[in-house]
């Protein structure tokens, strides 16, 4: 809560003087100096009992010395006080947001910086693989695929010449045929009379 502030005091001389009659703090020394307690706060409570007077916060604050345990003392501080800690209070977050800024920015820069990096290693990957199946293509065309514009003309030429011996050669069926006719014609010549 803003302009209460909560200390734990240990058994052993306090530190606080009192303005008579009030809870009002004008002397500081012993712990309460070493807490950061400051002239012009008022004690609010002292280990849950609340404090209306200078006589009281004594009474109190010596039954907890005398008792040798800490203690907790609610203190409630002054106007200026109150208004350092807010400066105090609203520097830190500044402080903070620039910093919160700094990072984010540092981080965007970083980002930018490893997309950058993935892009080119991207682009030279690419690059290497189209260089790699170019070469590829123009290598196999080369070497794996025959050159047809060669072959072509020549598979034409054996088609259309025979083989030796086949030109002279008659068809298997007919050749069978026309010897056995010749034979035949042959007799019936000898065999016809001569004419008168």
């Amino acid at each position: 809560m803003p302009g209460i502030c909560k200390l734990e005091f240990a058994m052993g001389a306090h530190g606080m003087k009192f303005k008579a009659g009030t809870t009002e703090i004008e002397g500081v020394t012993c712990q309460a100096r070493l807490l950061g307690v400051k002239e012009g706060w008022n004690i609010s409570m002292v280990n849950g009992v609340a404090i209306t007077e200078s006589y009281q916060a004594e009474s109190e604050l010596l039954k907890c010395k005398k008792a040798g345990y800490k203690y907790v003392v609610y203190f409630r501080k002054d106007e200026a006080s109150i208004r350092a800690d807010n400066a105090k209070a609203e520097a830190e977050r500044a402080k903070r947001l620039k910093a919160q800024e700094e990072a984010r920015r540092e981080q965007e820069k970083q980002r930018k910086i490893i997309e950058e990096a993935e892009g080119k290693r991207a682009e030279e990957l690419a690059a290497k693989k189209q260089e790699y199946w170019d070469r590829q293509n123009a290598g196999g065309v080369a070497a794996d695929v025959p050159d047809q514009t060669e072959e072509a003309p020549a598979a034409a030429l054996a088609g259309d010449a025979p083989a030796a011996g086949e030109a002279d050669a008659p068809p298997a069926g007919e050749g069978a045929e026309a010897p056995a006719e010749a034979a035949e014609a042959a007799p019936a010549e000898e065999a016809a009379p001569p004419a008168a």
